[in-house]
């Protein structure tokens, strides 16, 4: 059996529809049992293994797992350490970084306030070894409480100020930039998960305009229309095509949002759909 595979990762709640999706195109082919051919699958999408954030699939997971969570006037937090506090290796500093969480519970929870949700990015210098950490993390803390636990060197709390075009894919991209040193990346477990469904053969992304696809440029307007249609309701902003050796096979990652409901009603009218 083969056909045509699309992969959509949900940034948000399972089973909701999210603001952001990351929908990945594909040729596949399987053996055995045809139950299933044409069917939507669900199920919560698993972790990759975290080694390096230079590889893309755990870029666009985490890429995925902020947008799940977060937005608007949350926080990012950078830390370093100072001369006295400076950790002697790597398990050290997570060490520090488990003691700050805490810290910053106990606080949370004699304000009435829920564990924090975090995503934690530490960094260490190729060639001076030194560590520092960014934070993004829910802003129901006050920045100056924040910034006070830390306590082991230099600490500043900002308001996430999303970008009108970009929103905060500035900041992730920041922060999962190809670092000079080594780079990793840990999180609470009270997050929202990024979900995904299956869907084999999608009805409006033919074989035909597969191929076709590979041989448009990654900014064409006429490859944005093909997805767009694939996918009502989102909008294009990147799409990222490759050819993988190993499989022979030419794979398409599309970064979509929601559109705004007086935008997405625009549309409807353009496609012969509105009322």
């Amino acid at each position: 059996m083969s056909g045509n595979r699309k992969r959509t990762r949900h940034c948000g709640r399972y089973g909701a529809r999210a603001e952001y999706i990351q929908v990945s195109y594909f040729k596949y082919t399987e053996r055995g049992t045809r139950q299933g051919r044409g069917r939507q699958r669900k199920f919560e999408a698993s972790t990759p293994k975290q080694r390096n954030l230079n590889e893309k699939r755990s870029k666009r997971y985490f890429e995925a797992l902020v947008l799940s969570n977060f937005h608007k006037d949350d926080l990012h937090v950078t830390v370093t350490y100072d001369d006295e506090n400076r950790p002697a290796d790597l398990k050290m500093a997570m060490k520090a970084v488990e003691n700050y969480i805490r810290r910053l519970n106990y606080t949370r929870s004699k304000a009435g306030l829920p564990s924090v949700r975090y995503v934690c990015v530490t960094e260490e210098g190729a060639t001076n070894g030194r560590i520092h950490h960014h934070f993004i993390m829910d802003g129901d803390l006050d920045r100056d409480t924040v910034e006070k636990r830390w306590g082991l060197g230099y600490c500043n709390a900002d308001r996430i100020q999303p970008d009108r075009k970009n929103d905060i894919a500035p900041l992730i991209g920041y922060l999962s930039k190809d670092p000079k040193g080594r780079k990793r990346w840990s999180s609470s477990h009270n997050l929202v998960r990024p979900w995904e469904s299956i869907n084999d053969n999608p009805r409006m992304m033919s074989s035909k305009k597969m191929a076709l696809m590979k041989d448009l440029p990654e900014d064409s307007e006429f490859m944005k229309q093909i997805i767009e249609a694939d996918n009502p309701g989102y909008e294009m902003d990147r799409v990222e095509k490759e050819y993988r050796e190993d499989t022979s096979q030419w794979y398409f990652f599309c970064r979509m949002k929601r559109r705004k409901q007086s935008e997405n009603h625009k549309y409807l009218q353009s496609e012969g759909r509105g009322g």
